[in-house]
């Protein structure tokens, strides 16, 4: 119980940090370090982009608990936020995004995720601590026990809704690779085993799709507005041993665009060799 309660003066800290210590990336910022428990991008760079078709980011060996994102009994099945990974991704209009958490020990760690559109206004404000005293039927308040898998509005919810305690805008989907809760829940939120659409709206995706196996968990979704997410990445299965993992966030090139870039540079290519020949004639 001391563990939990330094854990929630922690995120005291962070919502009162705001916007800047939540902040991992921008079109040409930094990722910066988050407060307790909170991990940053490395992968051979300090800076990341996924503004358009073909950037990526990726982050390599994140640690979370085994049952940080869903089935933990302590909370009655409910994610644990101070336990998992959070990133904030800013991107550009894509056409396809692609989200995949991969164990590194594909038998020792079930990930899952959760994402969220934050929109254009900028990245997750960290949200607030005690949201109108909402509190779990496990006794946790938010954001130590969270609802990652409602509508934001729903109970476990509010401390990160727009208008409310925060500024994200809608839960997009999830996905998970260990199983569903079966049990009553911590807020009464469904947590099912695989990748769920949760929009409740197109304004920020047109579709979510994904899938879910053994050590990995990947959402892709369509026709992204440009702006800000917020993703929750941690482990979905308590008998698992536990592993490092590594998230990656990816802008699908359109199959028109990368073919156009073959041709571009097959013709750059031709271009090269004829102004050797031409030069080589001259000699």
């Amino acid at each position: 119980m001391k563990e939990m309660e330094r854990a929630r003066s922690g995120f005291g800290a962070l919502a009162g940090a705001g916007a800047a210590a939540w902040m991992m990336i921008a079109a040409s910022q930094a990722w910066a370090v988050g407060a307790v428990g909170f991990q940053t991008w490395d992968g051979g760079g300090t800076t990341a982009q996924v503004l358009a078709p073909g950037a990526s980011a990726t982050k390599t060996g994140a640690a979370a608990a085994p049952a940080s994102m869903a089935n933990n009994p302590a909370l009655n099945g409910s994610a644990w936020a101070h336990t998992g990974t959070w990133y904030s991704v800013q991107v550009g209009d894509l056409a396809t995004l692609r989200i995949d958490v991969t164990s590194q020990n594909a038998g020792g760690f079930a990930p899952g995720l959760s994402v969220w559109a934050v929109g254009s206004g900028g990245a997750f404000d960290g949200g607030t601590t005690g949201f109108d005293a909402e509190v779990s039927t496990a006794a946790f308040g938010t954001p130590h026990s969270f609802n990652a898998f409602g509508p934001l509005g729903s109970a476990g919810t509010l401390w990160m809704q727009d208008g409310q305690g925060g500024n994200a805008k809608e839960l997009l989907g999830y996905a998970i690779a260990g199983p569903s809760v079966l049990t009553a829940t911590g807020w009464g939120e469904t947590i099912l085993s695989g990748a769920h659409d949760q929009r409740v709206s197109n304004a920020y995706a047109s579709g979510v799709t994904g899938s879910v196996g053994a050590g990995f968990a990947s959402l892709t979704l369509s026709d992204v507005e440009a702006g800000w997410l917020l993703i929750y990445a941690g482990g979905t299965d308590p008998s698992k041993s536990g592993s490092l993992f590594d998230v990656r966030v990816a802008a699908v090139p359109e199959p028109g665009t990368a073919l156009l870039v073959g041709l571009g540079l097959s013709g750059l290519a031709r271009t090269g060799r004829m102004r050797r020949r031409r030069g080589a004639a001259r000699g």
